[in-house]
């Protein structure tokens, strides 16, 4: 108990839980002191919308409609670093050890260094919000209406959408080393459906498709 507003997004590792809400606050939680709360982290203009944690670090991020996204240290409470770039709300962050990916409604995804902060890279080529992405050390997938894309997370550089017969929005999508999973959304007979579909990462994509990618960015460019 603590927050004045809806709590929108829970990180947690071990005994330790962050949570983000509309009081435009995070809050840190110690299991193991009974559930209290340990800081509460002021700094943020508006509702937060997204956490993400790392315990080994100490550190947590939190995305905001503000348009920023807060580092802070979760041992003194203090705010380390503001990060700033997007032009709207910032939904999504997913932390990795090598990244920090953050997507926003200005239909943009930036790849940020989590220890120092800097901007590595933006993703420009959706026309949407980002409704939900993954990355990994060497790929982004991220989704929004009508478009399911793929980059390469250490240029910055699309590579090419993988699919492009979508009609409606990108609910989720999950992927490994094999697989991608993603939940999407088609019109059919005036009807909005919702298909689970598999596309299949464990070959690498043959000449002409490469080709293909090579010219998009070009044409990019």
């Amino acid at each position: 108990m603590g927050h004045t507003q809806s709590v929108r997004s829970v990180s947690g590792y071990g005994n330790i839980i962050v949570s983000g809400s509309y009081d435009t606050t995070v809050r840190v939680w110690d299991l193991l002191d009974n559930g209290n709360c340990k800081h509460v982290l002021a700094g943020h203009g508006d509702r937060i919308y997204s956490t993400a944690l790392n315990f080994n670090t100490k550190r947590c991020y939190s995305g905001s409609m503000d348009s920023s996204i807060n580092v802070w240290d979760i041992e003194s409470g203090k705010l380390l670093h503001t990060l700033e770039g997007h032009s709207s709300l910032v939904g999504l962050l997913e932390l990795s050890g090598e990244y920090l990916v953050s997507a926003a409604a200005d239909s943009t995804l930036r790849v940020w260094n989590p220890k120092s902060g800097d901007n590595i890279c933006k993703l420009e080529g959706h026309s949407g919000a980002i409704t939900c992405f993954q990355h990994d050390s060497l790929k982004i997938v991220s989704g929004s209406e009508r478009m399911l894309k793929l980059w390469d997370i250490n240029s910055g550089k699309f590579v090419r959408d993988l699919l492009v017969d979508i009609t409606g929005g990108i609910w989720q999508l999950r992927f490994d080393y094999n697989r991608c999973v993603a939940a999407v959304q088609r019109s059919r007979n005036d009807t909005d459906e919702t298909f689970i579909e598999i596309l299949d990462f464990s070959s690498p994509p043959s000449r002409a498709v490469t080709e293909i990618a090579d010219n998009t960015n070009n044409d990019i460019a």
